[in-house]
């Protein structure tokens, strides 16, 4: 490995510009690439396309569309009964039939054109207030759903197979429509296509303008931490990598999702950190008195290998995110892996070339003089002697607090409600709660009922005596709706006995109603249960009791449909598998280490104290009361990534060090000193990046920053205060080593 290196190094000496020239054009490749990529907003990169659930949701949408977006308009019964305001829905019932995105509209209008003899004139508006409603002002029974507590409540249903992106645009163009008719005041749209699509530009501009807060952050920390020059070099740098990253997996076809692009700032912390490894030992070696191409080949055959081993450490960890069954965080893991070798490639040919062509003299004797400052790396080494002192204390109090955090780990709240992961004033959200206020709830699960035929009398009996069963065990569903709702009763309470009655019946619907309960081959029926607003993960659970329960006669079979399906599946795959993920990622890098040192004692070192930090984390994150959500529950790869790298880093130094000849305290104190002011430098700059996220306005991505920031300053702790004792512990050689000369005759010339 060190002859490797020393090509590297050597190769960055002689061709400085050439790299820097190459660099470029990969950049704008890179950026070609990333222009030309689109955010993919299907719903299958949440759920896998082949999982039973996808395919229960793609079979409901083909047959019945997709979710619907209810209007609620305001007043009284005069005021909803009006020509105007008739006159008005006509016009918005006009408009978006001609939607393709728009599947059907079901108002009270059109259950009054259905009523309606064909020609005959238009019922004066006491008539009309007679026919909808009863003297008392109550609404009559066939009007009823579509007049629920002063309102009249229009139901457009988007047609199925429509992405993210697509729902969002017609979830804009239905608010469009609504705001150009003429409707009274008050007047909103509500549904989870507004809501998604809400959240799908209102994320963007926030990670913009934290994204900015960020970056000066960043600046910040490092003109007071990191004391060398050209400090904030490691930035430019750092963008170089992200570019590089998302060309390759633009070139590499992995989708770019909203989860992918929460990658971000993981890269940019990760990049900072590099590039602060490979700065620091430059600086190093030239206030050591080394001419700048000495300090250059020397900095790249130390710091290169360290930081390599690292960066497979940290890949390992990311990689294990393909256990998860939420195909975004597989590509969220895939793309965290590319980004650390890009990010490590951009540091270790872009930055160095950089740094010795800034520095190369055109007089090549010409020395580089650096002056002498009280530096943060002073203080360090009295923490990681006191550490090593008292080594025994330190490891019963590090481990007694990780045991307690693994025991309160299953007590995390998990946080599953979409709405408690946005801004509360979000329009979409505001529409939704006052929907519910109306509607009583906006939860609605349908169901799939497939059977040769759906109108037999057989397959309508079992699918009543089933909504009944249902409705009475699940306090928790409110109503039902199917075409045993909608047909009209025979005497005694029945469904009308024979198939030509019931067909007729059928037929009799207006067709945007009959269109969203029976399909026209009368293959497929919907059956949809609104349930009362829950968590995410309770409601999961529900659907699932729901579907065991049903029970259908022969050849009949039933699946579940819906958005809220498909959330719960997602959001249920991400939270379960935390454990197995962190289980896998340990081992995933204790393997890694032990086949590249072949030795169990310094491939322990690196992963021991990651292993206390994850159980620290979830303490902390119990005692603050920080709920688990998406985001959170992939923390432990991030754990993972981050602190192998702090402790690999410290651990090649300390062996480093050893290698000249040290004892044992005397190497991890020099360790510290020099790459302590390094780590701590790139702990503290990624925790002020994340800490910017503390100030967007999205609930979830606060939490996400604030564990991040956690879970960084505990790597920072652990790496300063566990890793010593632990090295020293395990180093078994006592005999001082024999120098291991690095700079060789090649690099004295």
């Amino acid at each position: 490995m060190h002859a490797l290196f020393l090509a590297i190094g050597t190769f960055v000496e002689r061709h400085p510009l050439r790299i820097v020239t190459v660099a470029v054009v990969l950049t704008l490749l890179a950026v070609l690439g990333v222009n030309s990529t689109q955010i993919v907003t299907t719903q299958d990169a949440f759920v896998p396309r082949d999982s039973p659930v996808f395919q229960g949701y793609e079979a409901y949408e083909r047959a019945f569309g997709g979710d619907p977006l209810v209007v609620l308009i305001p007043g009284s019964p005069d005021q909803l009964t009006s020509p105007a305001t008739l006159t008005a829905m006509r016009s918005l019932h006009a408009k978006l039939s001609g939607d393709p995105a728009v599947r059907s509209v079901v108002s009270i209008v059109t259950l009054l054109q259905a009523a309606a003899p064909p020609g005959a004139p238009a019922p004066n508006p006491n008539a009309l207030r007679s026919i909808v409603y009863t003297p008392d002002g109550n609404p009559q029974p066939q009007f009823a759903a579509m007049l629920p507590r002063g309102h009249s409540v229009m139901v457009v249903r988007l047609a199925g197979g429509l992405t993210v992106d697509q729902q969002r645009q017609a979830a804009d163009r239905v608010l469009e429509a609504v705001r150009s008719v003429g409707l009274p005041a008050g007047t909103t749209v509500a549904g989870t296509p507004r809501l998604i699509g809400e959240i799908t530009t209102s994320i963007t501009k926030d990670m913009a303008i934290t994204g900015g807060i960020a970056i000066a952050l960043m600046i910040v920390v490092l003109y007071l931490v990191f004391p060398v020059r050209r400090r904030l070099l490691a930035l430019p740098i750092v963008v170089v990598g992200v570019l590089w990253t998302f060309g390759a997996t633009s070139a590499m076809s992995i989708p770019l999702t909203l989860v992918t692009m929460a990658g971000l700032p993981v890269l940019v912390g990760l990049g900072v950190d590099f590039a602060i490894q490979f700065h620091n030992r430059y600086e190093e070696e030239i206030h050591r008195g080394q001419q700048p191409d000495q300090g250059l080949l020397a900095a790249v055959t130390r710091i290169g290998p360290a930081v390599g081993i690292a960066v497979a450490a940290s890949a390992l960890g990311f990689i294990t995110l393909l256990l998860s069954r939420v195909p975004a965080v597989r590509e969220f893991g895939l793309l965290l892996a590319i980004g650390v070798v890009a990010l490590y490639a951009a540091g270790l040919f872009g930055l160095n070339a950089l740094l010795y062509r800034y520095d190369r003299p055109r007089n090549a004797r010409k020395r580089v003089t650096m002056r002498r400052r009280w530096t943060l790396a002073d203080r360090l080494p009295v923490l990681s002697t006191a550490a090593v002192r008292r080594g025994p204390l330190v490891a019963v109090v590090a481990i007694l607090f990780a045991a307690g955090g693994y025991a309160v780990d299953g007590r995390l709240a998990v946080q599953t409600d979409i709405e408690k992961l946005i801004p509360s004033d979000t329009p979409g959200v505001v529409a939704l709660r006052d929907a519910r206020d109306v509607l009583g709830t906006t939860n609605s699960v349908p169901l799939l009922i497939s059977a040769r035929d759906v109108t037999d009398p057989r397959v309508l009996a079992w699918m009543k005596d089933f909504q009944g069963q249902v409705l009475r065990d699940h306090p928790q569903v409110l109503s039902a709706e199917s075409l045993t709702t909608a047909l009209p009763p025979v005497p005694g309470g029945q469904l009308a006995p024979n198939p030509q009655a019931i067909a007729q019946a059928v037929q009799a619907m207006p067709a945007d109603v009959r269109r969203n309960l029976v399909t026209d081959d009368r293959t497929g029926a919907s059956l949809t249960f609104n349930i009362a607003q829950m968590p995410m993960a309770e409601l999961n659970t529900l659907i699932g009791q729901i579907v065991a329960e049903t029970q259908p006669p022969d050849g009949v079979s039933v699946v579940p449909g819906g958005t809220l399906t498909l959330a719960g599946a997602a959001v249920s795959a991400v939270t379960e598998r935390r454990a197995a993920v962190a289980v896998t990622g340990f081992l995933a890098v204790f393997v890694g280490l032990l086949l590249i040192y072949r030795n169990w004692r310094r491939a322990i070192a690196p992963v021991a104290p990651v292993v206390l930090v994850t159980g620290w984390s979830s303490g902390v994150m119990w005692l603050l009361g920080i709920e688990l959500n998406p985001l959170t529950a992939v923390m432990s790869a991030l754990i993972i990534g981050i602190g192998t790298e702090f402790a690999i880093l410290l651990l090649e130094r300390y062996e480093e060090e050893r290698a000249t000849g040290a004892a044992p305290t005397a190497a991890i104190n020099q360790a510290v000193t020099r790459v302590g002011q390094a780590v701590t430098a790139s702990a503290l700059t990624v925790a002020a990046g994340f800490g910017a996220l503390l100030a967007s306005s999205f609930p979830a991505l606060r939490e996400f920053a604030a564990v991040t920031v956690i879970n960084v300053l505990l790597s920072l702790l652990a790496t300063l205060v566990i890793i010593p004792p632990l090295i020293v512990r395990l180093d078994r050689r006592r005999a001082p080593m024999p120098e291991t000369p690095v700079l060789s005759a090649e690099m004295q010339h």
